[in-house]
């Protein structure tokens, strides 16, 4: 709120310069701070561009704002930025199992993949742990965008689902998703429903990775067939409930 109420008083490229080391809440409140102003809004994309700041931390409804600006030069500079988030490896990926999506699917298969490789952090229905962003309700989501967050976690992040470590006093490091902050304390949620609450009298560092906790190259451990499965499971899970025959087409759509 303080940086929101003060204006052109705020040193901003002194703010943005602190931006990798801000707290998930902290970090939304400066980007909307930010982009209410094509001022600031221009610095924060300097900072994109010069790779001061990941674009992975700009969420997507922050991310839009600045892709539909009125501004054309910020639209356009937004557009590259946006652009950089993928990497040629990765867009070759998705480009390789997009043929996944033309397969015969069979969710009750991509449950048993689902389990293999995505349960110690993502929860459908029983199965698995909430520790990513909610994917139990894809119902309305097209097939390619399932496939594409599933190949390119880091696309777009949510802030608070970031990829924090935590440096302590002895030299070990800790991994996950800050959930709580106190005074005193922090709490990290990672894999397989963990929470770690480390003291503050512990910590040396904090440190944001700037980049999703689910990892790139989920795929070298999964075929084409078993990601077409996977795909038609995450969308389709509640239809398997047995009110809906087997050997009956599940609910399907344009896979673009």
């Amino acid at each position: 709120q303080s940086l929101q109420s003060s204006g052109s008083a705020v040193p901003w490229e002194q703010v943005l310069d602190q931006f990798p080391a801000m707290r998930p809440a902290v970090k939304r409140a400066c980007l909307d701070a930010v982009l209410r102003q094509p001022t600031t809004t221009r610095l924060l994309l300097d900072a994109l561009e010069a790779k001061d700041i990941s674009a992975n931390e700009i969420d997507s409804i922050r991310m839009n704002r600045m892709l539909k600006h009125n501004d054309k030069t910020i639209a356009s500079r937004a557009t590259a930025v946006q652009g950089s988030l993928v990497n040629a490896d990765r867009q070759a990926v998705l480009v390789k199992y997009r043929a996944a999506l033309a397969l015969e699917a069979f969710p009750k298969r991509g449950e048993i993949v689902f389990r293999k490789n995505c349960a110690t952090c993502h929860k459908i229905g029983e199965i698995g742990m909430q520790v990513a962003p909610d994917i139990s309700d894809s119902r309305t989501r097209k097939p390619i965008q399932i496939l594409t967050d599933i190949l390119q976690p880091n696309r777009a992040i949510d802030n608070n689902y970031m990829h924090y470590s935590i440096i302590l006093n002895d030299g070990r490091v800790l991994d996950g998703i800050l959930t709580t902050e106190t005074s005193s304390s922090v709490t990290l949620r990672q894999p397989e429903g963990k929470q770690e609450v480390v003291s503050r009298l512990e910590i040396d560092e904090i440190i944001s990775r700037g980049v999703s906790l689910m990892p790139e190259g989920l795929e070298k451990n999964i075929t084409l067939q078993q990601m077409a499965d996977l795909v038609s499971f995450v969308k389709n899970w509640r239809y398997l409930d047995g009110r809906i025959p087997l050997e009956k087409p599940l609910p399907t759509e344009s896979v673009e």
